[in-house]
């Protein structure tokens, strides 16, 4: 039996245990037709909240790339995901299709194809994604939201564990609570997010302890000893990182790059904020000092 057979009519309460985590994708409806039709790739835990927040501007939570720019339809969404590093690394898979290192092999996903809306260049990415690994293999749930912009994925066939549905995500009270605690969405900038991506709590002194990927497009955001234990996860009885990759976007990352990053960014913007709960690794003598730094803005 075909996957798309498998619909659900109206809302469907999903989550009732563990977490939510979705990849959706936005379709701008904006009446200036330099926008109108326009897409956007995102993460949430909450997707009645952040569609919210998209539409009421940066101030409130939304992204930078969709300020002003709706109002905008949250048009479907992935779900599904072990945890938040997956679906972050499917995002940024999603949005970046020719850095990706499991889809820069297809040139066909490198541009839109002539007279292809930007809704179908992004569907036909996320087609081929749902057939590579390790996505392929994961009991995902592709959701349609509106009706208007449903169709069949008859360009790659999807795994068969995957289910094709219809209707609004309802998240029960206790997982809105928890997704309100851990929630790594609604940063007001592009770089950075509010909390950590891989323990989801708040970082609460940037300045301090907070690191990201050297990738400029990689939106990774941690807590300077997350990102040391996570990047230390295959070297024990040590206590300072070398190198490694980006839970996120897998680029291969070296430890002092990170650091030295971290010093230049301070020293062109440094950030106000209050005291955070993590202890950091900013004073650790470089490893490597002589890495050269990519640090480009987006």
């Amino acid at each position: 039996m075909s996957s798309y057979d498998k619909e659900a009519n109206g809302e469907d309460d999903i989550a009732h245990k563990g977490h939510f985590y979705g990849v959706y994708l936005l379709c701008s409806q904006s009446l200036d037709s330099r926008y109108h039709g326009k897409c956007y790739v995102g993460f949430t835990v909450n997707p009645k909240r952040r569609i919210k927040q998209h539409n009421r501007g940066r101030e409130f939570g939304g992204a930078k790339k969709t300020s002003s720019k709706g109002p905008w339809q949250m048009v479907m969404i992935v779900h599904g995901f072990p945890n938040n590093i997956s679906a972050l690394q499917f995002e940024w898979a999603w949005q970046q299709p020719t850095l990706s290192t499991r889809l820069k092999c297809f040139p066909e996903l490198k541009r839109k194809k002539p007279k292809e809306s930007h809704f179908d260049y992004n569907f036909r990415i996320l087609n081929r994604m749902l057939g590579v690994g390790p996505w392929n293999r994961l009991v995902l749930t592709i959701r349609w939201l509106e009706t208007d912009f449903e169709r069949k994925f008859e360009e790659w066939p999807l795994p068969h564990q995957m289910e094709i549905v219809s209707g609004k995500v309802s998240i029960t009270a206790s997982q809105r609570k928890r997704n309100d605690i851990l929630n790594p969405e609604g940063s007001a900038t592009v770089i950075w997010n509010s909390e950590c991506h891989l323990c989801m709590q708040e970082i609460r002194q940037p300045e301090r302890s907070r690191l990201g990927c050297t990738n400029p497009s990689c939106s990774l955001t941690c807590h300077i000893l997350c990102l040391a234990n996570y990047l230390l996860g295959n070297q024990p009885g040590h206590y300072i990182p070398i190198d490694g990759e980006c839970p996120i976007c897998e680029t291969h990352i070296k430890w002092s790059a990170l650091l030295q990053r971290k010093r230049l960014l301070q020293g062109g913007n440094a950030e106000e904020d209050d005291s955070d709960g993590h202890g950091e690794l900013s004073d650790i003598p470089d490893v490597d000092s002589d890495v050269e730094i990519c640090d480009q803005s987006e």
